[in-house]
C-alpha cells in the first residue's frame, strides 16, 4: 500500500521508516512562510511534522511517534501539504 502511495506522491520519499519531503523556495522568507502556512493543517489534524527550515528550503519529516511508525495521519498530512503547495507556487523554486 505504501509503495502505491509513494508512486502517486513523488514529492515524498521513505527514509528509515519516515516520510520525508524536501521543498525548495526562492528565498528564506519563502521557506518560513511555507512553514507558517502549514500550521492550520497540522493543528487541524492534531499531527505535527518535524520541520527544518534552511536558507531556501523546508524539510518535513513525518512519523507518528506514539505509534512508532507511519500511520494514515502522516499520509493525510502529506496530501494536505501538497494541496497547500498549490497556493505557494510563486514561492517555490
Amino acid at each position: 500500500m505504501l509503495d502505491r502511495w509513494l508512486a502517486l506522491h513523488p514529492l515524498w520519499i521513505l527514509d528509515d521508516g519516515h516520510l520525508i519531503g524536501d521543498f525548495h523556495t526562492k528565498d528564506y522568507p519563502g521557506a518560513v512562510a511555507l512553514l507558517q502556512a502549514q500550521v492550520p493543517l497540522a493543528q487541524g489534524l492534531d499531527h505535527h511534522p518535524t520541520a527544518t527550515v534552511g536558507y531556501r528550503n523546508i524539510r518535513l519529516d513525518l512519523w507518528t511517534h506514539d505509534r512508532d511508525g507511519l500511520t494514515q495521519l502522516d499520509l493525510d498530512y502529506a496530501e494536505g501539504f501538497e494541496k497547500l503547495l498549490e497556493g505557494f507556487a510563486n514561492l517555490l523554486s
